[in-house]
């Protein structure tokens, strides 16, 4: 995988003569998150279907007749099903190529690279948190939901809850050229290698990103929360924001900003600024963020002990932003957090089995139905869950705390110490002190020695108050 990067980094910043094949360059990102990848494959499967789709495309005689033309090869004929279980796997060219299922990302590139092949009109579109195309020839304008069969939606559809000004910063909304194409593309790999806990890599592909979209008004945010990471200066970081947001910066700019600093106050154990952080964070925010925000205040009121104020705050941002999808599946994963806090454990539990009827394929959903039924009595049960769970490819900070997390509930006490020390000493961001400092599960271990001396000394370091043991 270094090699890979390197590698990628030459072609990328500009060491060796950029490829003219926009095909190769998002085949080489598809190989940071999937480096098994059969490179070869992918270019033949792709080529194929453009070769398969150019007879109706060629022969159709509209804008629309050509769209419907390319919608029966691309997704119709293949039975194309949208998935976004597993970011890694569904947000890339391969997943909507060489495996049928993909994301609205994946689908949307697949789209974008056959416009490029067969000469067509298409452009990647970006709004929050979703993607899909357009067909924009100067005349025409059609949007193309390729995540619904190719559908046509109006622009009014995707915008409603997105700010003027929010939409003018981030251009969400309009047609990306190939620069701001492969963005976002290079920005999923950038967060695949954050994930995966190699910060040096995501420094490489973050610099590109800012090097293809420099109009991206989040960037500066993003550029500061990594560099924070890597050098654990956090107060370099403060300083910054706060003349971020003394800047006037756009609606989700500050919002951004606000949630880091919140997150940082609570990783400082001050949840009480914390709050006043998120609830100014809560007047400032863009409608796309509102649910955001609400979430987090769920979280900072766990920190507080405010169990049922915590329900509360989550069940409001769950009621603003209802899915059915994947992104319910998360929610219920945090709720059923608050739920068990709440002493309501069985709703909890209640909880995770719908979301695993959603997404079955959940490695974290599957790790807290193993604890909670250990928490329920159920110890057999719950080991025998934790024994089949296999470690994600991603999320490794993540990973390590919730095996911890599982092996403190329990009762393995030796085991836990061994992975909770292995936890702190792998961690990059303020993420785990938040997590401890939230999770009453660990409180029969707080006062021993043992605890005590490994959070404080990864604590400092991690609050950049001391160099790595």
């Amino acid at each position: 995988m270094r090699l890979l990067l390197l590698l990628l980094a030459t072609v990328l910043l500009g060491a060796a003569e950029p490829p003219s094949d926009l095909l190769d360059r998002v085949i080489a990102l598809n190989l940071v998150q999937e480096p098994e990848l059969d490179r070869a494959a992918l270019r033949q499967g792709f080529l194929a279907l453009c070769a398969k789709a150019k007879p109706g495309v060629t022969a159709a005689k509209t804008p629309r007749e050509r769209i419907s033309a390319l919608n029966r090869t691309l997704l119709a004929d293949r039975q194309v099903a949208y998935l976004s279980n597993l970011y890694w796997r569904d947000a890339t060219l391969a997943a909507a190529v060489l495996r049928g299922k993909g994301n609205c990302l994946s689908t949307s590139t697949l789209y974008v690279l056959a416009g490029v092949e067969l000469g067509l009109p298409l452009h990647l579109v970006i709004v929050p948190r979703h993607a899909f195309v357009r067909w924009d020839d100067g005349t025409e304008r059609i949007n193309i939901e390729t995540t619904s069969g190719g559908v046509e939606l109006p622009d009014a559809r995707y915008l409603d809850q997105v700010d003027v000004d929010e939409r003018r910063a981030m251009r969400y909304g309009d047609n990306l050229d190939r620069d701001g194409f492969l963005a976002e593309l290079t920005e999923v790999a950038l967060h695949h290698r954050y994930a995966a806990g190699d910060l040096a890599e995501a420094r490489v592909l973050q610099i590109e990103v800012e090097r293809l979209a420099p109009w991206r008004a989040d960037l500066r945010l993003s550029h500061i929360a990594l560099a924070a990471d890597i050098s654990k200066d956090r107060q370099a970081a403060r300083t910054q924001l706060a003349a971020l947001l003394r800047s006037d910066p756009p609606a989700s700019i500050a919002t951004g900003a606000l949630l880091w600093l919140a997150e940082d106050a609570g990783a400082q154990r001050q949840p009480e600024r914390q709050r006043a952080m998120l609830l100014e964070a809560f007047r400032r925010a863009p409608r796309s963020q509102i649910g955001g925000v609400l979430r987090t205040l769920a979280f900072c009121h766990r920190t507080l002990k405010d169990w049922r104020g915590a329900v509360r705050y989550y069940e409001l941002a769950m009621a603003r932003d209802a899915s059915a999808g994947p992104e319910r599946a998360s929610d219920l994963y945090n709720y059923a957090i608050l739920l068990k806090n709440d002493a309501r454990l069985a709703d909890a539990i209640t909880a995770i089995d719908e979301a695993l009827g959603i997404n079955p394929e959940s490695w974290n959903l599957q790790v807290l139905k193993a604890g909670f039924l250990c928490l329920a009595g159920q110890g057999a049960a719950g080991r025998t869950l934790y024994a089949g769970i296999k470690p994600p490819r991603g999320d490794a900070e993540f990973w390590s705390c919730m095996q911890a997390w599982f092996h403190a509930v329990s009762g393995q006490k030796e085991e836990f110490y061994r992975l909770f020390a292995a936890a702190l000493a792998a961690a990059h961001s303020e993420y785990i002190l938040t997590w401890i400092e939230q999770d009453v599960d660990l409180d029969p271990y707080r006062g021993e020695e043992r605890f005590r001396t490994l959070l404080e000394t990864h604590r400092a370091r991690l609050l950049g108050q001391t160099k790595a043991p």
